[in-house]
């Protein structure tokens, strides 16, 4: 089997094609800085993948050093990119896999977020990101599957929430922005793994299809700031902060009923314990470093 994926450098991506190249698979991988190169040699050789893994964009949401263009280059433009290689190949019955994410959805407060909810993202990431779904979904002849990712984690991740609270509270900074009572859906490297390796093996041909990607359960940012607080046997007081680009009541649950039935999958790790199994893994390689 013949599998394509963009956004190598990730840090989905990355353990994606550990995972496959221990499995044996033959894998083609292109990142940012190599697409245009890679693609026309692709185009060249007329190499047609039976899987596409579309994992490239960029996943810092809210991030201050991104802008419009930043985020457009980041996720539609090599959207677009992949898409003229699908059409320049001709490539069909293929299974196509975009890694989207649960920006794309408007505001929720105090129940789960259903495929079926209105999609009104609020952020440059999530807006280029619906408008790459969209895109994705015009291409026929092949199956498209868009898997609305909510907020994944596992050690070696260094980014979001556990990464950033790990490094302030290394450096003994207290101030984090928000109230801490936001509510987010973690889900761990490993399930979502055991996940795509399901999708990549299902046999079933059906129609496009959207699903979330997530736990189906909440944990609030304050508590879980707290516990690496603890773990690190930090004693100064957590401070949250107001900011203009953080609601305050913004909440994000997945529920995930239609992908855990379609793929007969569901998560299995527990959050604390693959926390300190990810706080045991940065005090061995950062705590008290220089980052």
């Amino acid at each position: 089997m013949k599998i394509l994926i963009t956004g190598a450098n990730g840090y989905i991506a990355k353990n994606i094609i550990k995972l496959l190249r221990e499995k044996k698979y033959q894998i083609q991988t292109i990142n940012r800085k190599n697409s245009n190169k890679i693609y026309r040699k692709l185009i060249k050789k007329k190499f047609k993948p039976q899987i596409i893994l579309h994992a490239a964009g960029s996943g810092l949401l809210g991030n201050n050093r991104f802008n419009k263009n930043d985020y457009y280059k980041k996720n539609l433009l090599s959207t677009m990119h992949l898409i003229n290689f699908i059409k320049k190949t001709k490539l069909i019955n293929s299974k196509i896999i975009f890694f989207s994410s649960q920006a794309v959805y408007a505001k929720k407060n105090n129940y789960k977020i259903h495929e079926e909810d209105k999609v009104f993202p609020s952020s440059y990431y999530g807006k280029f990101k619906l408008l790459s779904e969209k895109e994705l979904l015009k291409i026929k002849k092949n199956q498209i599957i868009i898997l609305r990712i909510f907020s994944i984690y596992g050690i070696g991740l260094k980014k979001q929430i556990i990464w950033d609270a790990c490094k302030k509270i290394n450096y003994r900074k207290t101030q984090f922005l928000g109230n801490g009572k936001q509510i987010r859906d973690f889900l761990n490297i490993k399930d979502f793994l055991s996940l795509i390796f399901k999708i990549i093996n299902d046999k079933k041909v059906t129609s496009n299809q959207i699903y979330n990607v997530g736990s189906g359960k909440g944990m609030r940012i304050d508590k879980i700031i707290n516990k690496i607080k603890k773990y690190f046997l930090y004693k100064d007081k957590i401070i949250f902060i107001k900011n203009q680009h953080i609601s305050e009541s913004r909440n994000f649950i997945s529920l995930n009923k239609k992908i855990k039935r379609h793929y007969n999958w569901k998560p299995k790790r527990k959050f604390n314990k693959e926390l300190n199994l990810y706080l045991r893994w940065f005090k061995k390689n950062y705590f008290n470093k220089s980052l």
